[in-house]
């Protein structure tokens, strides 16, 4: 069997190591590929997958990133060579759809919300002044990318004036303004993990002193959170909803008791939640890959 790990960066990256490791201790031949460096070859000889000059065979692939997207092609590009590994019979996790969906966050909310997954009253515009209007109604609001992880370019604004000049630079450049009301958190929220149709652990993402983001790329702390059956159903849900073979799930516990789902994270990393639970999700995302090969 073999296994291929993709990323973008130069050299594999934490989280794709671990992979390579759980994957090689349970006998499968895994390699690491740079997604810029594959090609998809189709024609009178068949679909084929080649990596720098060499054809490769793969039984499956798990995807940790499609790299720094700068353009509609480069995005059409490696999504469309996901797809055509999918016609090839190569298992790809998470699939090529399921990522597209996911990595959106309009998208991904919106299929959730349709389905009836709690989650924050959000607006996505192209007119500065529904964004001015959103900050007047809901006081506070959270402006994020829609394509982003990490918390990074996400701010929380409550001042209808700072809505406007953080809109008009983002229609400016181009982009669209995603708006979400801001929940009131106990200073920290919950991310829950999942492999197949299992919660494989959860913890809870505690934000530093004076900050308000729970990312632990933004010095996060996190320690071991239990899941009730309320977050087991959202979680499983969400990530059925989605198609996701696996996945960390951010959800906001709201002042009233009841639970909203931040995000869905396609390619989740976890080294906060495995320092916190001790759990390492690498080894459950090698069993479960190999268990789809095998199907």
């Amino acid at each position: 069997m073999n296994i291929g790990i993709v990323h973008e960066a130069p050299r594999p990256t934490k989280s794709s190591r671990e992979l390579l490791k759980a994957f090689r201790e349970l006998g499968v031949n895994a390699k690491y590929y740079r997604i810029s460096k594959l090609s998809g070859f189709f024609g009178e000889n068949g679909l084929r997958i080649r990596y720098g000059k060499r054809i490769i065979e793969l039984d499956a692939v798990v995807v940790r990133s499609l790299g720094a997207i700068t353009t509609t092609e480069q995005l059409l590009k490696r999504i469309g060579l996901l797809r055509e590994m999918e016609l090839k019979g190569i298992v790809v996790v998470n699939p090529s759809e399921a990522f597209l969906k996911a990595r959106d966050k309009y998208t991904s909310l919106l299929l959730l919300s349709k389905h009836g997954v709690p989650v924050p009253d959000t607006i996505v515009t192209e007119d500065v002044q529904v964004v001015v209007e959103a900050v007047k109604e809901w006081g506070t609001v959270v402006i994020k990318p829609m394509i982003g992880s990490l918390g990074f370019g996400s701010v929380k604004v409550n001042d209808p004036d700072i809505a406007f000049r953080v809109a008009r630079t983002l229609l400016s450049l181009g982009h669209p303004v995603y708006v979400q009301r801001y929940i009131e958190k106990p200073g920290r929220d919950i991310r829950i993990f999942t492999v197949g149709h299992n919660v494989l652990a959860a913890a809870y993402r505690i934000a530093a002193p004076g900050q308000w983001k729970t990312n632990v790329a933004q010095g996060a702390i996190t320690e071991p959170a239990r899941v009730n059956e309320e977050l087991r159903e959202i979680a499983l849900r969400v990530a059925d909803i989605l198609s996701l073979e696996y996945a960390g799930i951010d959800v906001a516990e709201s002042p009233n008791g009841g639970y909203y789902v931040l995000e869905a994270n396609v390619a989740p990393l976890w080294e906060g939640l495995a320092r916190a639970t001790g759990i390492k999700p690498a080894k459950a995302i090698a069993e479960h890959v190999v268990n789809l090969v095998r199907r």
